[in-house]
């Protein structure tokens, strides 16, 4: 069983939540690309209002880094280490 941090416990308690992390990309993405790529997988579509709340509250928690947070629109996120290894403690202990 793997170690369960504040941050893992955190993510497995909501089912929404826990769907958007473990389904951002490793790479750069922007949240509307990545709401269109994550709704086509999912039975009940997610807003980007929801998206753009669950990426402040990762942002919160040091799991994604906002690449450009000055520009006001059209902002590049990206997982940072800690957010990795998170979603690998997420995934293994589904």
């Amino acid at each position: 069983m793997p170690n369960l941090d504040k941050e893992t416990i955190w993510l497995l308690r909501g089912s929404q939540r826990k769907e958007v992390f473990l389904n951002l990309p490793d790479k750069e993405f922007m949240p509307n690309k990545f709401r269109k790529e994550l709704n086509e997988k999912l039975d009940k579509p997610v807003s980007l209002r929801e998206i753009s709340r669950h990426l402040r509250d990762f942002e919160k928690k040091t799991l994604v880094k906002c690449i450009n947070s000055e520009d006001p629109y059209n902002k590049f996120y990206v997982l940072t280490d800690k957010g990795l290894k998170a979603k690998e403690k997420v995934k293994s202990f589904d």
